[in-house]
């Protein structure tokens, strides 16, 4: 049967880079020079997603709002710094290799992230999968408005969302995009409404199959 889905649209951090481990080496240096204790990995995990400064907020509600922005903007250069250190790090195993299959498939790859513009690019380029990408929209809170300006007034039946949080899901839902929760990463089956839910990577192959 000819494969109908012509486009995958991803979320980045969570879905295709497990993004904690930068987040939190970065912040282990910066939050101590301003005298706010380091979250464990499970909390940045959870807040991962949630864009710029709301992710501090999530994070430390009780500190002063000025204060966060101020090591904010520490941690994000932390973040650049380090990125080409730990970049071999940050891919979940499988995602090379899947984003490879849907490529030769002759499938349509592009990113929708609510991360910081130089975040989202930077992790693209230091890990190697740029190149995979025919478009990557970034850097703005609302998903419902990125996949709806995204895909336009086409069919939806050929688009398919693979996210880990609910807005993920609520945006694909929105727009009438199938969605998928990428359980190998920061989906949490109990916490967001995905149509489709994958255990790996390669199980998003399955997915299109069975839609198509």
């Amino acid at each position: 049967m000819e494969n109908k889905i012509h486009t995958v649209i991803f979320d980045l951090d969570g879905t295709l880079s497990d993004s904690a481990i930068l987040v939190a080496i970065a912040m282990a240096s910066a939050a101590p020079k301003y005298g706010i204790p380091v979250p464990d990995s499970e909390a940045i995990r959870k807040a991962i997603g949630y864009a710029n400064p709301e992710f501090y907020y999530k994070l430390f509600p009780d500190i002063p709002r000025d204060t966060l922005l101020e090591m904010g903007r520490l941690v994000e250069s932390e973040e650049l710094r380090l990125l080409p250190e730990i970049s071999g790090r940050l891919l979940f195993k499988g995602c090379r290799e899947l984003l490879t299959e849907l490529t030769a498939r002759g499938i349509r790859l592009t990113i929708a992230s609510t991360g910081d513009t130089d975040h989202v690019f930077s992790i693209l380029r230091e890990t190697g999968i740029t190149g995979f990408f025919d478009t990557v929209s970034c850097g703005r809170p609302d998903k419902i408005e990125m996949l709806r300006e995204m895909t336009g007034a086409r069919d939806k039946s050929g688009y398919v969302m693979v996210g880990d949080m609910r807005k993920d899901s609520d945006g694909a839902r929105a727009n009438g995009i199938l969605s998928v929760g990428a359980c190998y990463g920061y989906c949490v089956r109990e916490l967001a409404e995905f149509d489709r839910y994958i255990d790996s990577p390669q199980e998003l192959l399955s997915v299109l199959n069975i839609i198509t």
